[in-house]
């Protein structure tokens, strides 16, 4: 069975980066998929920032939402995904975390993720 790592979000349009073929790390997200462009906002002394995409299969912005849509899309036309993470030597693309380490579900709720993927690590140490 071949497995394939995929990384994108709803306002990216799918996938930004693939993990297929010969291009394969299983701790990685793959490399950016073709027509897009990544770029780490803000990096610190070890390369990690804030995961960016270009390209386009991105969304415009927000209807009827442009404040939303200007924290969401910068002035260069990149979406700020609000991951954290950084670009090996290949170009792989690695995620860290969250700048705001909470999840907004559908209902609106915010959960804080990290306990739970504490208790998963915990529960099935192989994904620790």
């Amino acid at each position: 069975m071949q497995l394939l790592n995929f990384y994108g979000m709803s306002e990216t349009a799918a996938c930004e980066t693939i993990s297929w073929k010969n291009r394969v790390k299983f701790d990685r997200s793959g490399q950016a998929c073709p027509g897009t462009h990544i770029k780490i906002f803000n990096p610190d002394e070890k390369g990690q920032g804030e995961i960016c995409f270009k390209g386009r299969n991105m969304f415009v912005g927000y209807l009827k939402n442009e404040k939303a849509t200007r924290e969401t899309i910068d002035p260069e036309g990149y979406v700020h995904s609000g991951d954290l993470g950084y670009l090996d030597q290949d170009g792989f693309l690695v995620i860290s975390g969250r700048l705001k380490e909470l999840i907004i579900t559908g209902g609106g709720e915010n959960v804080a993720p990290i306990p739970i993927e504490h208790k998963f690590q915990e529960l099935c140490p192989i994904v620790a």
